[in-house]
């Protein structure tokens, strides 16, 4: 499932999504630092002895990929900018929507924080930008809402409006989707591998939803994956997303060739409505970006694999698929399908080889040589996550098995949830009674109040290191046990080691 429990965010990862949430709500893809990662359009067929980076207006092979206009014509680039009468929006949406305050500007468009008057609750407007005023961005603006409806999804912020505000501004009304986005964590060092695989793997599943109802992506990065406060994972920005057709079967059977029939006699609407790059309609990021993207080429699921194995390659090895001093020459890399520097990174990073394997085949400029669609890796890295999960479990039941020493496993409400053996043999109480009565009952009752005071202390995230209190033993003795415990935020257990010290007490 896309959502998972905040129990697998650490402590940092989690105040870290919820300071953002609490400062700035993001619903959109935002600003990026310190690297030219950049979306881009192309003008013009590439040639191969001069490769530039994409600048200019959508192609006329982006037009043709929009049925035309039901109103019997087009609007042109000055009427539609015309129309806007302020490059913002009015305060009041309409009688439901008020605007509250800016969020971000995006490529497309703008984003702000509103306010749903009839729900009572904070929501996401999305308005287009004068400046993209035109028809081919109205009709991407209007298709990405579509999409979005399409694509009923934990991982995919729902569209609650669409409409045009009085100024004649086309906009979207949506989930507000507070958080951080994986680039930032990527570039926290505190945070663990496994979490960021975690958050990996819901992407995968929400990309292979997508694409097993016929949805491409086309700009899939960190930047675009926001983790919010309880662990909830959100695939943004929509903005570039098309439908796509294709067929995987056996060129020479005989049912390839009547599906080869079937699709030729498809209606123009349909074939309107597929994802078909002709010419060079370039658009993405290009450190993360298919060659066969790059190239504007014909595309299908296996662009966005290619982007899901740069993002997992970025976990692994710290580094983007691509990488240079300027978005021409990382744009270049990506045309030329230039990834050996990532795939020697990914060799060499110490990762468990069937994920690095994942990484690798997701990178292959072949296309035929990727995992055919999302689905494949969602089913990789869910295998990976329980196999993981059974280890963990195995290495813990060892730890409780062999060591000298007593361990437990405690909850919030002062009862034992697992105890190793130990705890018999030092105490003389039997596993049943230590379990089902509350550890307090077996403590002494002058130390209760300082030991009520140490859970407290777990309970609020701080650990506590060398804490002495009394037990008593099934013979009616006291001893004194030495406790370390901590407690995992999300997860209401506390984790401690034990030992009895009666001979350290004079």
């Amino acid at each position: 499932m896309n959502v998972h429990p905040s129990a697998g965010m650490t402590p940092a990862t989690r105040e870290m999504a919820k300071r953002s949430s609490q400062t700035m709500h993001r619903s959109w893809q935002p600003k990026t630092s310190g690297r030219s990662e950049t979306r881009m359009r192309e003008t013009g067929p590439i040639a191969s002895d001069s490769i530039q980076p994409p600048l200019g207006k959508p192609t006329s092979a982006r037009r043709a990929s929009h049925p035309p206009s039901r109103g019997g014509g087009h609007q042109t680039s000055d009427e539609l900018s015309d129309s806007f009468e302020t490059d913002e929006p009015p305060r009041l949406l309409t009688e439901r929507y008020e605007i509250l305050q800016w969020i971000e500007t995006g490529g497309m468009g703008i984003i702000y924080k509103g306010f749903d008057r009839l729900l009572n609750r904070e929501v996401a407007v999305k308005v287009l930008r004068r400046d993209r005023a035109t028809k081919d961005y109205a009709d991407d603006f209007a298709n990405e809402a579509r999409i979005m409806s399409f694509l009923s999804y934990p991982g995919v912020a729902p569209i609650y409006e669409t409409g045009v505000c009085a100024n004649g501004q086309p906009y979207h009304v949506m989930k507000l989707v507070g958080g951080i986005t994986l680039q930032t964590m990527l570039q926290d060092q505190r945070i663990e591998k496994a979490e960021l695989l975690q958050i990996f793997t819901d992407v995968c599943q929400t990309m292979a939803f997508a694409h097993s109802r016929g949805v491409i992506h086309l700009d899939l990065k960190p930047a675009n994956v926001m983790v919010g406060e309880f662990g909830e994972v959100n695939v943004m920005d929509w903005g570039l997303a098309q439908h796509f057709h294709r067929i995987v079967l056996d060129p020479s059977s005989s049912e390839s060739r009547s599906h080869k029939n079937a699709a030729s006699s498809l209606s123009a609407e349909l074939e309107a409505n597929e994802l078909i790059t002709r010419q060079a309609h370039i658009n993405g990021t290009p450190e993360y970006m298919s060659p066969e993207q790059a190239r504007g080429s014909t595309l299908d699921s296996r662009a966005d694999v290619f982007s899901l194995g740069g993002i997992l390659c970025e976990i692994l090895s710290g580094h983007a698929p691509y990488e240079g001093e300027s978005l021409q020459q990382v744009y270049r890399c990506a045309v030329r399908g230039k990834t050996f520097l990532s795939l020697e990174r990914l060799l060499n990073c110490g990762f468990d080889d069937a994920i690095v394997r994942l990484a690798i085949n997701c990178l292959q400029v072949d296309i035929d040589k990727r995992p055919v669609d999302a689905m494949v890796l969602s089913q990789v890295m869910t295998a990976h996550q329980a196999s993981t999960l059974r280890s963990v479990r195995s290495d813990m039941n060892r730890f409780f098995e062999l060591s000298p020493d007593m361990f437990c496993i405690a909850d919030h409400n002062g009862f034992f949830v697992r105890i190793n053996d130990n705890f018999s043999r030092v105490l003389g109480h039997s596993n049943e009674a230590l379990l089902s009565n509350p550890f307090l009952s077996f403590v002494h009752e002058d130390d209760r109040e300082r030991t009520i005071t140490q859970v407290s202390a777990l309970r609020e995230g701080r650990p506590v290191v060398r804490f002495r209190n009394r037990y008593i033993t099934a013979n009616g003795d006291y001893i004194t046990i030495e406790w370390t415990a901590k407690s995992i935020e999300g997860e209401h257990l506390i984790y401690a080691v034990a030992r009895d010290v009666s001979a350290q007490v004079t």
